[in-house]
């Protein structure tokens, strides 16, 4: 027996061991992103605490128990998973501890998965992929928002692709897996629907497909047919061609490490203006590393003869309707984003990425880990919500996140659970089960 004939089955073992660094730091990240959220007063999630003040809300309405004029809505809503696990489980337990076990487990399931993934398509370098996952996608800016509902359908897209090719093919999964993603968010859904529409006709198993989408795509319509554009806004320009470039490229930036967390008493720019600098500097870079990334391992699949042709045309149509979205449609404000997101989740999996240069993406979870930890470690104003409309004045400021910008919405969410009395805060959000009267955060405006 040859040397190499010996060597071969100790590769997988040394693989392994190459990659327990990454798998540690992965595992590093997803602890201080989880103590994060235990330790601040509050999740330091943007939109979080009205999330979970609205499943108190419908916990409250389970019961029987009185909430204002709130009533349920009578159309199928598609952002309405996260609200309603929130409640059912407030009926178990406090409403604070619900909203941060909900939470503790979209974390562990980010991390399985970008374990997973990374195993599964990037085998050169997994453990440097999933820390490219956990820090460009799912503790991604839209994380840090308080997104949860996107957040989640990104982890149940994500989870589509562990599945077999015989399974895909299949209309019951197809079914489970389109109705859990129309119930949780719209566009990932709108992602999920094309790129099996696609690969339907690429393929040729249409029956299949058809039957899977079709009970989800009925919902769409009643949504639609129920008036869920009523209120909406006409888009809103950027400010002439060179700004909506601008604004795409800011849109692309913000898959870098970097976050800006702003206070009442201001953000990095206003205390830590190097540290700002370098950050903003930083996300530029990784965005740049990102699309490079795509690109080189798209002239490597050409170059095989291996290209997935079906996912390449999602990528690219989600990736065109990204480019075109103004910055603001119906009420949501960069609705390209949620477009570009799925796009890159399923571009980096299907193409064989670069492994260097893998690496080098990876080690951002290192910046997004200091982030979480100066977030933690430096005192702040956690009881003084701040609103949009009052960071006019700072809108150089970028890479920003409000932690407190529901700070009222979790403080009545405990004494309402401590006191037993009705919830006095109007909610904020009309896209969710509940529907009313909905109030501008916590300034007590009409929204």
């Amino acid at each position: 027996m040859s040397t190499a004939q010996t060597a071969l089955p100790h590769a997988p073992a040394a693989a392994g061991q190459a990659g327990l660094p990454w798998t540690a730091l992965c595992l590093l990240l997803s602890a201080l992103v989880a103590a994060g959220l235990l330790l601040a007063p509050y999740p330091p999630l943007q939109d979080f605490s009205e999330w979970a003040y609205q499943g108190h809300l419908l916990a409250r309405l389970f019961q029987g128990l009185p909430v204002g004029d709130l009533r349920l809505a009578t159309a199928p809503i598609p952002n309405s998973s996260v609200q309603l696990l929130l409640g059912l489980l407030s009926l178990a337990m406090p409403p604070a501890i619900a909203a941060k076990l909900f939470l503790l487990g979209l974390v562990l399931g980010a991390l399985l998965l970008a374990l997973a993934l990374g195993r599964r398509f990037q085998p050169r370098a997994p453990g440097a992929f999933a820390a490219l996952l956990l820090t460009a996608l799912f503790f991604n800016a839209g994380f840090w928002n308080g997104y949860a509902n996107f957040q989640l359908g990104m982890l149940i897209l994500g989870a589509w692709f562990l599945l077999e090719k015989e399974q895909q093919g299949r209309a019951g999964t197809i079914l489970a897996f389109s109705l859990a993603l129309f119930f949780t968010h719209a566009m990932v859904f709108a992602a999920f629907g094309i790129l099996l529409g696609l690969t339907a006709l690429l393929e040729r198993r249409l029956r299949a497909t058809v039957l899977g989408l079709l009970p989800a795509a009925g919902l769409t319509l009643w949504y639609v047919a129920a008036g869920a554009g009523g209120d909406a806004t006409e888009p809103q320009g950027s400010g002439g061609l060179a700004a909506f470039l601008a604004y795409k490229l800011y849109t692309l930036a913000k898959l870098g490490p970097y976050h800006n967390f702003v206070f009442a008493e201001g953000g990095d720019l206003a205390f830590r203006p190097a540290l700002y600098w370098a950050g903003a500097v930083m996300n530029l870079l990784f965005a740049a590393g990102l699309a490079l990334a795509l690109l080189l391992g798209l002239r490597e699949a050409i170059r095989a003869r291996r290209l997935p042709w079906a996912p390449l045309a999602a990528g690219a149509v989600l990736l065109g309707a990204f480019s075109l979205l103004p910055d603001l449609a119906l009420n949501v404000v960069n609705p390209g984003e949620r477009l570009m997101l799925p796009a890159l989740l399923i571009l980096l999996l299907v193409l064989p990425l670069p492994p260097l240069l893998l690496r080098a993406l990876g080690l951002g979870a290192v910046i997004l880990g200091a982030c979480v930890l100066l977030l933690v470690a430096t005192p702040q104003d956690w009881q003084r919500p701040v609103h949009y409309t009052e960071l006019e004045g700072r809108r150089a400021e970028q890479f920003r996140h409000r932690p407190t910008a529901f700070a009222c919405k979790w403080e009545e969410m405990q004494r309402s659970a401590r006191t037993g009395e009705a919830p006095r805060q109007p909610i904020s959000f009309a896209t969710s089960l509940l529907v009313g009267q909905t109030y501008a955060g916590c300034t007590g405006r009409p929204g």
